[in-house]
């Protein structure tokens, strides 16, 4: 259904996804696929994006709540609220929806939100620090958290441009589509600086 990565440091915060869109629930071993080029990253404005990974009907909704203010001037907190109070209305196929804000926070600090379906959108917040990377993922039908240990932590020491971040995140959905099919290699990148 959705895979969503993000890496955020003192001074950016970057996300990739794939762009496939399956119908949920999964039955048999292949997915019905509605669209492969779904984009699951969006930039609301300047400081901060969002990505999202799991039911992607809900997520959308959810995402779209702030098209009813002027996104040039949402704080990435309000952004996080808008979302939150939307998600509440919208019902959820149970694989979920994951929710990834990045981008400056109001006092112009790198900072990471990860919020879904499954902890009730509490909101958990992480602030970028110097010489060192925030780095998320999220992912319907896999665990994430094996793929970034052994894919994308360990080559982040030897990261030295943006385009060696994107490699890194590129590469990881790459690996993890060979193993589900509900995630392709269509990739959507965002980037805030």
């Amino acid at each position: 259904m959705s895979a969503i990565l993000a890496v955020c440091s003192d001074a950016f915060c970057a996300m990739v996804s794939d762009g496939r869109f399956v119908e949920e629930p999964i039955t048999g071993d292949k997915p019905h696929v509605i669209k492969n080029d779904l984009p699951k990253v969006r930039k609301i404005n300047r400081n901060v994006m969002v990505g999202f990974a799991g039911d992607t009907l809900a997520a959308v909704q959810i995402i779209n709540a702030v098209d009813e203010y002027q996104p040039q001037y949402l704080t990435l907190e309000k952004i996080v609220k808008i979302m939150r109070e939307k998600a509440a209305t919208v019902q959820v196929q149970p694989v979920g929806v994951r929710l990834i804000v990045g981008g400056r926070n109001r006092k112009g600090q790198f900072v990471m939100t990860m919020m879904g379906s499954a902890d009730g959108y509490e909101p958990q917040t992480q602030e970028g620090r110097p010489g060192a990377y925030l780095i998320e993922g999220a992912c319907s039908h896999t665990d994430v958290g094996p793929w970034l240990e052994e894919e994308v932590k360990p080559q982040a020491a030897s990261w030295r441009s943006l385009d060696d971040v994107a490699r890194t995140l590129d590469g990881c959905i790459a690996k993890m589509a060979k193993n589900d099919k509900s995630i392709n290699t269509t990739y959507f990148r965002q980037l805030i600086r």
